[in-house]
C-alpha cells in the first residue's frame, strides 16, 4: 500500500555492499549466495493483486541463477554499477527481482559483494542475518564441511502468530494503550526548517557517521553507575534534538524489532515496527536521570510493540502517510555486522535503506565502551554542511557531560566558543554619537542650506529657510496654546506639507507627536486619545466633527502661518519622547509605543552613514503617518539637505499614481511594504519602467521580502533594493541587508535575510531557556541597545513584561519581538516567521509562507497567498472546519487553469499543505499600511446538499441566504443550524450585522445564540417581542445554545462573563445533548453584585438547580468558568448529588496565582490584548451596526474577576475532573496544582496558548474528545 501511494520507482529498495579484502573464491561464494537465499523463504515470495486484494505466497518451485561476477577498474566504476541497478524501477510490479546479488572485483584480493532487496521481503534485522548465513555457508564449504542448516523460521509461522495476536485480548489492550499515547503525543520536531511531510518524496539520502570520543563516553557511562550505555546514548541524542529545536516536548519515532520471544526472532521478513514516542525533557534533570526515565518509558512501550504503527494512525481517523506522527527516528542497533570468513577482512557499507522522511539516527554502543552514530537524512531537507555542524554539537555535548556528569540538561552548552566569538563580532556595533535631538539636527542642516528646496506637495513648495520659519511659527503657536516640553500632541491630517510641518512644529515645541490614522473607526481613535491624553489635537476642517465631543483642544491647520524668524527654540531634550505610535489592532489593545530622541537619532544617523543623501536627492513621503516607517521619511531628508515630496492622500495604494509621482518629482529614494512592491512591480513593463529611472535606492520593510520579487525588481529597474527590519518598539528598523547584486544572487531562501544590526544595537536569538542558539538553528529574536522604545504609554506593567532585563548585560533591557529567526553562516539573521504564526489544521502543522512560495512559483502567477478559512463545513471530517485556499493573481490578466496549477502544487507540497481550491482574484487586498489584509480575502462559493423543507417565507429566505454567504455553502433547509455548519461567536456578530441591514431593525448576536437554525431565528424575528426584549436575548444569565431531549451540558462563563464561545460545541456533541451557557451579565450579574467568589458560586448553583433540580450534572468551564464549575461540583457532591462530568478548559486553582498582586497592577496585558482582539474583530464583524457596550461589559467583568479571585479558596471535589491544558502557556504541573482539590485528574494536552484554547480552532481537537467522553 505504501508503495502504491508513493510515486517513487525505488523507494522501498534496501541495499548494501560488503567490502571483502583477502583471497575470495568467487564461483564458490556465488553458489553460497544461491544456497543462502533459498534458505530464506521470504526471498522467494511472490505478490499479486486480485480485485484490490493483495496476496503473497512462497514460490517453492523458484530457481535462482548464480549472481554475476564482474571486474571493474575502480571504486567509482563499481559504485556507478550498483547505483545504476538501484535507480531502476524496482517496484513490486516492475518485473525486477526482489532480491539481487552481484560480485564486483575492484582489484587484486579486493571485492564488493553487492546485495539489494525489496523491503517487502527483508528488514534491517534480517538483512545482515542473511548476509551472515551466506558467509557461514561459504566458510563451511571452503573447509569442506556440510552446508549449515537454515536458522530461519518459515515466515508462515510469523503470520500465524500475528493472526493469533490479532484475535487475542492483547490486541485491543495494545490498541487502547496506543490510543492513549496518541492523545498525549506532542507535535513532531525537525532540525530542518522545511515543513514536515507525511511521507518522503525522495530516496536521496545524506549519510554521516559520528564516532564519539570513546574515552568521554566511557567516563560518562562509569559515572552513571547502573544506567545502561544504550540508554545514555539515547538520552544524549534526545536532548540534542530538543535543545537544537528549542522544544522540550516532542514526538520521535523509535524502532522496535518486534521479534523478542516469538517466531519472528529468526524469520527473514519485514517485522520491525516504528512507533511514536513522546520525549519530555526536564531541564533540571541530569542526563543519567533522563536516560532512566526514557528507559522506563521504552520498557512500557515494548510490552505493546506488536501493534502496527499504521494502525495507530488509522485508529485516530487518519490515513497512513497523511501526516507525520514524528520527525526523527531513533534506533539502538545491537545487530552483529561482523562476518566470520577466515583470512578475509569484511566491512559493510550501506547504499539504500528505503525512504527517510526526516532523520534516522542509528546508535551503535560497542563492547569496548565506544559509541558510533549513523545519521541518515532526507536530502531535500538537509545539506551536508548543516548536518555536519549539528553532529559536531552532539559530540560537544557528550564531552561536557563526560567532564561533568552532574551537569543539568538545561545547562549544557550548544553554542561553540567560535560561534560566541562570531556573535560578538556581529553585535560589535558601538558607535559614539552626539547627544542631540531631531529638532537640533534639522535646524543645523537648515542653517547650512537655507535656500535649498526642502518640502513640496501638489500645492506648496518651501525651501529650508521657509520651512524652518513655518516650523518655529507653529511651535510658538502651540506653546501659546499651552503645549509644554514633554507633552504630546495628536495629529490627524491628510498627507500634505502641513502634515510634515505639524510634526516638526510639535518637536520644535519640545513635545512628542502622536499620529492618528483618520481611516480608523471613531471608537479606536477615541481609545488612543483617552490613553495618550495629548495636550492638543491638530487636524483638518473636515475631521473636526469627529473630535468635537472629546476633552482635548482641537486646532485646524491648513494654511501657512505668518513668518516670524527661524531661530531654534531648543526646547526638545535628548531624553524626551520624540513620538508615540500606537500599534495596530492585530496585536491586541492599541498600545502607545514611546520612542525617545536618542533612539531615533541613532537610527537616522546610521541610515545617513549607510545610504548617504545629499542636496540632489528627492525622498518620497508616501507611508501613512501612523506606520513607523514614515518617521524616517519625515526626518531623514532634512538632516542631509535633501528634498521631501508629499504624495497625494491615498496615492500610495495606486501603482499608476506612484509611477506618475516618481516621474514628476524625480524621486531618488522611496519605501515599499513588500506587498505593495509586488503590486508596483506587477504594474511595470519594459515600456513604462522609465518612471523609475531617477530612483537610486529603494527600501523595503514591514513584511518578509520574497527573494523572487527582488530579482524581478532588479531585472526590470536595476535599482538597488534594501531590506530593513524592525518593530515599532525599536525606532523603526534595527537591521539591514542588501536585496540586490551579489548579495541577492547568493540568497538561497525564499525571503531575503533581515540582516545585520545597525549602530549601537544588538540582535539575540535565544531558545526557550533564554540561551543563545547555534548558527542555523531557529530561536526567538530579541533586540537590545539604544533604539529600544522607552516603553508603552501609561502601561508600566506591559512595559515591564515586554522589555525585560537583559540576562547578558546587567542593567540593560531586551525586547522580545515574537519573531522566529536563525543565524546564517555569513552572520546575517534570517526571518522564519512569527512564533505564533504556525497553523494547525486537523492536527497538521502548516506554515502558510511555504505554500505562498509554492504558489508564486506557478506559471503566470504574479501574486499569491494561502489562507486558512472555514467555507464548507460539510467537506470537513472529524469536526475540522478550516480548509486551505490559495488566492492567485494572474500576471497576464488571463484566466488561469486552476486544475493544472493544483496538479503542479501536489508535486511540490505535502498533501496537507495543498489548497483544496485555488481562487483567482484581480488583486490582493491591502490594509491602510499597504500590508496584505487577510480579512478582506473573499471566501470561495460552494454549494451544499441538504434535505428537509426549503425556506419559504421572506424572513426564512433572507436568513438562509445570509447563512450561505457567511458559511460558504448553499443552505436549503430551514433546520440548518448556524453553529453546526461551522459558525462561531464572531461569525454570529457578522450575521447579526447583515440581518440588521436586511430587516432595517436591530438584530443582536445574542438572538442568534439562542435561535441558531433558520427556522428558529425566523420565528424569533417575526415574533411580537419588543426590540428591548429581543435585544436582551443572549445577554441574560441563561444562554440556551441548543435545546434537545437528552442531558444538558452546562457551560460556565470565563472572566468575560459571557458563554457565547461555547456555541461551537453544537458542531461536535451528539444531537441528543442540550447545551446551556450560564452567564454574568452587567449590571445585575453576580460578578458585579457579589463581594466574594463563594457568593458567585452560590448564585450560579441556584441558577443551575432552577434549570435542573437533580443530578446527574454535566459541568464545563473555561478559565474562571472552570473555577466556578469545580466549586459548584464540590457543593453538589456535598449535598448528595451526582456530578457525571466536570470539564476544565485550562483552569488553575486560584491558590496557584498571586491575584492580590494582579489586582494591584491592573488587568493583565495579555487579558487586555485579548479583549482588544475581540473588540477589533467585533467592530469589523458588525460592519458599522454595533456598539462597544458588550466590550465595556466584558472589561468590567474581567476587573471584577480579578477582585473576586484575590480572596477565593477552592473546595475539594471528591470526583474526577477532565482538564484540557494549554501547553504553550503552562507554567505549573497540573497534577500537583490540582491534587488538593480533585480526587482524580484526567488530562489532555493542547498545543495552544491559554487565550486560544476556547477558539474554534482549538475545539477541532477538543470537540471530538468531548464527544467521545460524553457519548
Amino acid at each position: 500500500m505504501a508503495e502504491q501511494l508513493s510515486s517513487l520507482p525505488n523507494a522501498w529498495s534496501v541495499a548494501h555492499y560488503t567490502e571483502l579484502k583477502g583471497e575470495i573464491n568467487a564461483p564458490l561464494l556465488a553458489k553460497a549466495i544461491v544456497e543462502g537465499i533459498m534458505q530464506a523463504d521470504t526471498l522467494r515470495t511472490r505478490f499479486t493483486e486480485d480485485n484490490g486484494d493483495v496476496w503473497q505466497w512462497v514460490d517453492e518451485s523458484m530457481t535462482l541463477a548464480e549472481p554475476s561476477v564482474v571486474r571493474v577498474a575502480s571504486h567509482d566504476e563499481a559504485v556507478a554499477l550498483m547505483e545504476a541497478d538501484l535507480n531502476q524501477n524496482l517496484r513490486v510490479d516492475s518485473g525486477q527481482l526482489l532480491a539481487l546479488h552481484q560480485l564486483i572485483q575492484v582489484g587484486e584480493r579486493h571485492w564488493y559483494w553487492y546485495q539489494r532487496y525489496h523491503h517487502l521481503v527483508v528488514d534491517g534485522f534480517s538483512f545482515p542475518a542473511i548476509t551472515r548465513q551466506i558467509a557461514a555457508i561459504y566458510a563451511a564449504w571452503l573447509k569442506g564441511e556440510p552446508t549449515p542448516a537454515s536458522p530461519f523460521t518459515p515466515f508462515a509461522d510469523v503470520v500465524d502468530e500475528y493472526q493469533r495476536y490479532r484475535n487475542s485480548d492483547a490486541y485491543p489492550r495494545d490498541g487502547a494503550f496506543w490510543a492513549e499515547q496518541r492523545k498525549q503525543l506532542p507535535p513532531p520536531v525537525s532540525l530542518s526548517s522545511a515543513p514536515l511531510p507525511g511521507r518522503a518524496a525522495t530516496t536521496d539520502i545524506l549519510r554521516l557517521k559520528m564516532t564519539a570520543d570513546s574515552r568521554a563516553f566511557s567516563q560518562l557511562t562509569q559515572a552513571a553507575g547502573a544506567v545502561q550505555r544504550t540508554d545514555l546514548a539515547l538520552a544524549l541524542v534526545a536532548l540534542w534534538l530538543g535543545r537544537l529545536t528549542g522544544r522540550l516536548d516532542y514526538a520521535a519515532g523509535f524502532i522496535f524489532m518486534r521479534r523478542m520471544g516469538s517466531a519472528a526472532l529468526t524469520a527473514t521478513g519485514p517485522v520491525l515496527n516504528v512507533l511514536p514516542m513522546a520525549v519530555n525533557i526536564d531541564l533540571h534533570e541530569r542526563l543519567s536521570e533522563l536516560a532512566l526515565r526514557l528507559a522506563s518509558q521504552l520498557k512500557k512501550m515494548r510490552r505493546h510493540q506488536r501493534y502496527d504503527a499504521e494502525q495507530i494512525v488509522r485508529d485516530s481517523g487518519r490515513a497512513a502517510g497523511e501526516e507525520a506522527l514524528f520527525g526523527p527516528v531513533l534506533n539502538v542497533k545491537v545487530f552483529d555486522y561482523q562476518l566470520d570468513i577466515a583470512g578475509v577482512e569484511a566491512l559493510t557499507h550501506t547504499l539504500a535503506t528505503g525512504p527517510v522522511n526526516d532523520l534516522e539516527l542509528a546508535l551503535f554502543p560497542d563492547e569496548q565502551g565506544g559509541l558510533s552514530i549513523e545519521i541518515l537524512a532526507n536530502k531535500q531537507r538537509y545539506d551536508e554542511a548543516t548536518l555536519t555542524r549539528h553532529v559536531t554539537r552532539l559530540n560537544a555535548m557528550l564531552m561536557q557531560f563526560a567532564a561533568n556528569p552532574d551537569l543539568r540538561c538545561g545547562d549544557v552548552e550548544t553554542v561553540s566558543e567560535e560561534e560566541y566569538q562570531k556573535l560578538a563580532r556581529i553585535n560589535d556595533t558601538a558607535r559614539c554619537l552626539p547627544s542631540t535631538t531631531l529638532a537640533a539636527l534639522v535646524a543645523e542642516q537648515a542653517s547650512k542650506t537655507p535656500e535649498a528646496p526642502a518640502l513640496a506637495d501638489a500645492h506648496n513648495e518651501l525651501n529650508y529657510r521657509q520651512m524652518r520659519e513655518q516650523v518655529v511659527a507653529l511651535a510658538t503657536l502651540l506653546r501659546e496654546r499651552g503645549v509644554k516640553p514633554g507633552d504630546s500632541v495628536a495629529v490627524a491630517l491628510p498627507r500634505s506639507v502641513f502634515l510634515t510641518l505639524a510634526l516638526h512644529g510639535i518637536v520644535e515645541a519640545g513635545a512628542a507627536w502622536l499620529p492618528l490614522d483618520t481611516g480608523y473607526p471613531d471608537d479606536r481613535l477615541r481609545m488612543m486619545l483617552e490613553d495618550a491624553k495629548p495636550s492638543m489635537l491638530i487636524t483638518s476642517d473636515d475631521q473636526l466633527p469627529r473630535f468635537s465631543d472629546l476633552p482635548v483642544e482641537v486646532f485646524s491647520y491648513n494654511t501657512l502661518l505668518p513668518a516670524a524668524g527661524s531661530e531654534p527654540l531648543q526646547l526638545a531634550k535628548p531624553e524626551h519622547t520624540a513620538y508615540i505610535i500606537f500599534t495596530s489592532g492585530s496585536t491586541g489593545r492599541p498600545k502607545g509605543v514611546m520612542v525617545g530622541h536618542n533612539a531615533i537619532v541613532n537610527r537616522l544617523l546610521w541610515m545617513q552613514d549607510r545610504y548617504p543623501l545629499d542636496a540632489r536627492d528627492v525622498v518620497a513621503q508616501k507611508t501613512p503617518c501612523s506606520f513607523d516607517v514614515s518617521v524616517w521619511e519625515f526626518w531623514w531628508p532634512f538632516i542631509a539637505g535633501a528634498k521631501l515630496v508629499m504624495a497625494e492622500p491615498e496615492a500610495h495604494r495606486d501603482p499608476q499614481a506612484m509611477q506618475a509621482f516618481f516621474a514628476h518629482y524625480g524621486v531618488t529614494t522611496t519605501h515599499f511594504v513588500p506587498s505593495m512592491l509586488a503590486a508596483f512591480v506587477a504594474s511595470l513593463t519594459p515600456e513604462n519602467a522609465d518612471c523609475c529611472k531617477t530612483l537610486k535606492q529603494v527600501f523595503c520593510s514591514g513584511e518578509a521580502l520574497p527573494t523572487e520579487l527582488c530579482r524581478e525588481w532588479e531585472r526590470l529597474t536595476h535599482v538597488p533594493l534594501h531590506n530593513l527590519y524592525g518593530p515599532t518598539e525599536a525606532a523603526v528598523d534595527v537591521s539591514w541587508y542588501p536585496a540586490f547584486g551579489p548579495e541577492l544572487a547568493a540568497v538561497q531562501g525564499n525571503s531575503v535575510p533581515i540582516g545585520f544590526p545597525v549602530w549601537n544595537t544588538g540582535l539575540r536569538i535565544l531558545d526557550a531557556m533564554m540561551r543563545p542558539v547555534p548558527f542555523g538553528v531557529a530561536g526567538d529574536l530579541y533586540l537590545t541597545g539604544i533604539q529600544l522604545a522607552q516603553g508603552y504609554l501609561g502601561r508600566p506593567d506591559l512595559t515591564a513584561s515586554r522589555f525585560i532585563a537583559d540576562p547578558f548585560a546587567p542593567g540593560e533591557r531586551m525586547y522580545r519581538t515574537g519573531d522566529v529567526a536563525r543565524w546564517l553562516d555569513n552572520g546575517a539573521v534570517e526571518y522564519l516567521g512569527r512564533s505564533d504564526d504556525q497553523l494547525k489544521i486537523r492536527g497538521q502543522r502548516i506554515e502558510l509562507g511555504e505554500i505562498d512560495r509554492a504558489l508564486l512559483s506557478l506559471p503566470d502567477v504574479a501574486q499569491a497567498v494561502a489562507h486558512a478559512c472555514v467555507f464548507n463545513q460539510a467537506a470537513a471530517t472529524g469536526g475540522d472546519a478550516r480548509q486551505l485556499v490559495g488566492y492567485i493573481v494572474s500576471e497576464s490578466g488571463l484566466p488561469l487553469d486552476r486544475d493544472a496549477l493544483l496538479h503542479t502544487l501536489k508535486a511540490q507540497l505535502p498533501p496537507h499543505m495543498v489548497p483544496v481550491v485555488l481562487l483567482q482574484i484581480s488583486a490582493l487586498p491591502l490594509s491602510a499600511n499597504g500590508k496584505l489584509d487577510r480579512k478582506a480575502l473573499p471566501l470561495p462559493e460552494l454549494t451544499r446538499k441538504t434535505s428537509g423543507r426549503a425556506p419559504e417565507t421572506d424572513t426564512e429566505v433572507a436568513i438562509a441566504q445570509a447563512f450561505s454567504v457567511l458559511l460558504g455553502c448553499e443552505v436549503t433547509d430551514i433546520d440548518a443550524d448556524f453553529f453546526a455548519l461551522g459558525g462561531h461567536s464572531l461569525l454570529a456578530m457578522r450575521l447579526a450585522a447583515q440581518l440588521s441591514r436586511a430587516f432595517s431593525r436591530k438584530v443582536t448576536p445574542g438572538q442568534i445564540m439562542v435561535a441558531s437554525t433558520v427556522s428558529a431565528l425566523s420565528t424569533l424575528l417575526d415574533s411580537a417581542l419588543s426590540d428591548e426584549q429581543a435585544q436582551r436575548l443572549g445577554y441574560e444569565t441563561i444562554l440556551p445554545l441548543r435545546e434537545s431531549n437528552g442531558p444538558t451540558l452546562f457551560c460556565f462563563h470565563p472572566a468575560s462573563g459571557f458563554a457565547w464561545q461555547f456555541s461551537v460545541l453544537a458542531r461536535y456533541l451528539s444531537p441528543r445533548w442540550s447545551i446551556t451557557g450560564i452567564q454574568s451579565p452587567r449590571p445585575e450579574g453576580p460578578m458585579q453584585q457579589c463581594t466574594t467568589l463563594d457568593e458567585v458560586i452560590e448564585q450560579h448553583l441556584q441558577t443551575l438547580r432552577a434549570q435542573q433540580p437533580q443530578g446527574p450534572y454535566y459541568l464545563f468551564g473555561y478559565s474562571l468558568g472552570g473555577t466556578l464549575a469545580q466549586g459548584i461540583a464540590a457543593r453538589l457532591r456535598e449535598q448528595g448529588d451526582a456530578v457525571a462530568f466536570l470539564g476544565l478548559l485550562d483552569t488553575w486553582p486560584p491558590e496557584t496565582q498571586n491575584w492580590v498582586e494582579k489586582e494591584a497592577n491592573g488587568l493583565d496585558p495579555e487579558v487586555l490584548a485579548e479583549i482588544e482582539r475581540e473588540r477589533q474583530a467585533f467592530i469589523a464583524a458588525q460592519q458599522g451596526q454595533g456598539s462597544s457596550a458588550l466590550f465595556n461589559a466584558i472589561e468590567g467583568n474581567y476587573a471584577d474577576a480579578v477582585r473576586l479571585l484575590t480572596t477565593a479558596h477552592s473546595a475539594r471535589f471528591d470526583g474526577k475532573a477532565t482538564l484540557f491544558v494549554a501547553e504553550r502557556t503552562r507554567t505549573l504541573d497540573p497534577k500537583q496544582a490540582w491534587a488538593p482539590f480533585v480526587a482524580e485528574l484526567e488530562m489532555y494536552h493542547q498545543d495552544c496558548a491559554h487565550v486560544d484554547i476556547i477558539s474554534p480552532q482549538a475545539f477541532e481537537r477538543i470537540g471530538p474528545v468531548l464527544k467521545e467522553i460524553l457519548g
